[in-house]
């Protein structure tokens, strides 16, 4: 079949699909969709090579998943600056840095990596984007289904998908800014789905570790307040998922690690004791994705990170709180 006529019938097959968003059942149909991205990303055996591209930098690396007897393994390999390596099996993330012969160690949901960009609960979606289909592309050699969420505030960016025809894996996200423009992209250039993965690769590359310090990081569930530090005024849609307490040498109380999410976007909020002369409030983009608030309290430094807004980290760093003490 010719191109321009294979894509041609394949936009008819989607025109059902692209009224649902004003459809009775439009929040059943936007669910069943997110819920066949989830699952490709989980239980699809697939390997390739992804291109991470933001601030004019472009970072390749190589991904291997597989999932079988219900247990689900990724290994990426980063094929650009200095070498890292990632490996996770089920809820155990191993982050391997073989220049400072370290191992990072987390247990729990924690972070996802691309494609595994979307898990429920998918009505957080539906709240805070307008999700619907908009075409159809072509991405490393595969037809795929463009997926727009547009956010229903000012306080997360827009992004846009390409799902896999007909294994809906996630094969691009662009993040876009407020114009509309592209300020960050994950790509697939290369990508086989389907073969089964040998356990074999999903073996460390460095066997030697004996001697290598081992970070493990201890991270609480989300609603659990171990450290007594909050955030008042959330956005809308962003519930926290972990936090994380760091030792500080010098200092008993450490440093407090907040991740909020609203299951695409993430913004971390660091709070540690004040060192040295007060500092006046910093609010700016870092880079034309990442937003950065700093400000000083009496004897806190708070600093809040994401990938949002400007609006959402000045909102969020104006409003934490100790919710063991009567002022912030």
């Amino acid at each position: 079949m010719k191109a321009h006529l294979k894509h041609a019938v394949l936009g008819l097959l989607l025109l059902p699909m692209l009224v649902w968003a004003e459809g009775p059942n439009a929040n059943e149909m936007q669910d069943e969709l997110l819920a066949q991205l989830a699952r490709a990303a989980q239980q699809l055996s697939y390997s390739g090579i992804f291109v991470f591209q933001h601030d004019g930098r472009m970072e390749a690396s190589r991904v291997i998943h597989g999932f079988e007897n219900g247990q689900e393994r990724t290994k990426i390999d980063t094929l650009d600056g200095p070498p890292r390596e990632i490996i996770r099996a089920n809820e155990e993330l191993r982050c391997y840095f073989p220049e400072a012969h370290s191992i990072r160690l987390e247990r729990g949901p924690g972070r996802r990596f691309f494609p595994a960009l979307i898990a429920p609960p998918f009505q957080n979606y539906r709240d805070n984007y307008d999700i619907t289909i908009v075409g159809v592309d072509r991405v490393a050699g595969h037809d795929c289904q463009l997926i727009a969420l547009r956010p229903r505030d000012n306080l997360r960016f827009a992004h846009q998908f390409c799902a896999d025809l007909p294994s809906n894996l996630l094969l691009k996200e662009v993040t876009l800014g407020p114009h509309g423009e592209p300020i960050q992209m994950s790509v697939f250039t290369e990508i086989t789905i389907g073969a089964h993965a040998d356990p074999a690769q999903f073996k460390p590359a460095y066997t030697d570790t004996s001697d290598w310090r081992v970070d493990n990081v201890p991270i609480t569930g989300p609603q659990k307040e171990v450290s007594g530090w909050s955030v008042a005024n959330v956005p809308p849609g962003f519930h926290k998922i972990i936090e994380v307490r760091r030792p500080i040498p010098g200092h008993t109380e450490g440093m407090t690690h907040l991740v909020y999410s609203d299951g695409l976007a993430s913004i971390s909020v660091f709070i540690e004791p004040a060192d040295g002369p007060p500092r006046p409030m910093r609010i700016e983009s870092l880079r034309s994705s990442l937003s950065y608030f700093s400000a000083r309290t009496a004897d806190q430094q708070i600093t809040v990170v994401g990938e949002v807004p400007l609006a959402s980290v000045t909102q969020m760093g104006q409003s934490v709180i100790n919710l063991r003490s009567s002022h912030p």
